[in-house]
């Protein structure tokens, strides 16, 4: 995964987890419907983690089919994939030796 994508999960791990603090401190402190309340916020928090965790998976598992695809690609077309990098590093190579 990219580093972006880690650090949003990672975000909302780090949320869910100081919820579930918060939680736990207002059930030890609550009574009554303040009870009630909090324990429809646990269960609200344990939807949400699940579906994070569902997520997760299934990102995993594009980004492995994805890296598949583009090496069965890359290796059915050594030849292709190869040009293809010789032009782009001919178009960079042209683009800063103009700059210079």
């Amino acid at each position: 995964m990219s580093s972006g994508t880690d650090k949003v999960l990672d975000d909302l791990h780090q949320v869910l987890g100081d919820l579930e603090q918060i939680v736990k401190g207002a059930m030890a402190n609550a009574s009554g419907q303040a009870g009630d309340a909090a324990d429809r916020i646990r269960s609200a928090l344990d939807t949400a983690q699940g579906r994070i965790e569902e997520a997760e998976q299934a990102l995993g598992k594009n980004l492995r089919q994805g890296a598949r695809v583009a090496d069965g690609y890359v290796k059915d077309n050594v030849w292709m994939s190869l040009g293809v990098a010789a032009a782009v590093a001919f178009v960079v190579g042209f683009a800063m030796g103009r700059r210079q």
